[in-house]
């Protein structure tokens, strides 16, 4: 009878803190257009970054990376046509600030090759990895009943995110052993 009572207890824990459908939407489709919206920003300046690297498979991937946020805002902007939402936000200010900042901090000397490189790497990993954080937990609201028809696609954009954030570190690991 002590089993059945904690667990009907733990059962009720859990159930007051699931979010109601409504609740869900809206924080899904506020951290997509946060995502969204920092990729914009990412795509602006990726660009910059190929022209200023030295090593060629970084400028490679950086080149990748910047065909892949292409798709992933296309996958993006689909999502948000599905649900009849908009993609624009003001909200992602911190993000677009941190990834202007790291833009800004990349160290680029022509005459230092080796550190301009590792700098470019050192920003886009970490901008890499607080996407693919992001779309990790978009994928986990995703694949609720409510959002079975964009999970797809969520999932999609966390595969090539994983992908490219694997990619910057086997190319740092290769620069790092020439």
């Amino acid at each position: 009878m002590r089993i059945y009572s904690a667990r009907s207890t733990i059962m009720s824990i859990i159930a007051s803190h699931l979010p109601n459908a409504s609740a869900l939407h809206s924080v899904f489709t506020e951290q997509l257009c946060i995502l969204y919206n920092a990729k914009i920003c990412l795509t602006d300046h990726l660009p910059q970054l190929v022209s200023q690297a030295t090593f060629s498979n970084l400028k490679m991937a950086l080149e990748e990376d910047f065909d892949d946020n292409k798709r992933q805002m296309v996958a993006l902007k689909t999502i948000f046509e599905q649900m009849e939402e908009s993609h624009l936000t003001h909200s992602c200010l911190a993000i677009n600030a941190m990834i202007e900042e790291a833009h800004k901090h990349v160290f680029f000397d022509q005459k230092k090759h080796f550190e301009s490189d590792m700098s470019i790497l050192f920003y886009i990993t970490v901008i890499e990895n607080l996407q693919l954080g992001a779309s990790e937990l978009l994928n986990l609201m995703a694949n609720k009943i409510a959002y079975r028809p964009y999970a797809q696609l969520v999932t999609e954009c966390l595969d090539l995110t994983k992908e490219n954030s694997g990619l910057f570190y086997c190319v740092a690991h290769e620069y790092l052993e020439n």
